[in-house]
């Protein structure tokens, strides 16, 4: 069964308002990931990935 983006995403807006859940600004920014509760050692390796991309003329 091939299911398309659109298909996809009209059945996700039917399943979101069936729960009454509504999207707004400041319930998109509640969703998103801080970064509060990373590891030291996710902090390390991101800030390696920084380095690296900065080195390669990336960033």
């Amino acid at each position: 069964m091939i299911i398309t983006l659109s298909d996809l995403l009209a059945g996700i807006r039917e399943r979101k308002a069936a729960l009454g859940i509504i999207d707004t600004p400041e319930r998109t920014d509640a969703m998103r990931n801080s970064g509060s509760r990373r590891t030291a050692r996710k902090r390390a390796m991101l800030a390696r990935i920084e380095e690296r991309s900065r080195d390669a003329g990336a960033v």
